[in-house]
């Protein structure tokens, strides 16, 4: 069977998608949770709740507010429009940006559930060891 250039098109779209959002949230969500997981600060929990919503709230409404955001009139879309002269919307950039937006959740979550389930007594004997937290979290984490 001989595959048309649309199927071909979608195939390579869908894989560009899912790349670049992966990278993303890798990028973004390790160094988050880590904070999360390790640090205190004010607003921590509002954090925590924000980054999370996209989990809790139906699919729908979060598009909504992607589109309220970043459309042509939205806050940041407006922002980037004036700045630019482009919009976000309706190009493979939106797709990137909804698959990151509902997929950092997932990610958050179990990074920061994989940084918390580390035995405090291996950071410690890391500590004593004279290595700093930067080298422990790389080294000693994984």
């Amino acid at each position: 069977m001989a595959l048309n250039d649309t199927f071909i098109f979608s195939l390579k779209l869908s894989f560009l998608v899912a790349t670049t959002a992966t990278f993303f949230i890798v990028l973004v969500s390790i160094p988050v949770a880590y904070v999360l997981a390790k640090k205190n600060f004010h607003g921590k929990e509002l954090l925590d709740i924000v980054l999370t919503m996209p989990l809790v709230l139906p699919p729908t409404v979060t598009g909504y507010y992607l589109v309220v955001f970043f459309g042509r009139n939205g806050f940041i879309g407006k922002a980037i429009y004036a700045m630019t002269g482009w919009t976000i919307m309706f190009t493979w950039y939106a797709a990137v940006l909804a698959s990151f937006v509902v997929s950092l959740p997932l990610m958050l979550k179990t990074t920061r559930s994989a940084i918390d389930s580390v035995d405090r007594d291996l950071i410690d004997a890391s500590y004593t060891l004279g290595h700093g937290e930067f080298y422990t979290a790389l080294r000693h984490r994984t």
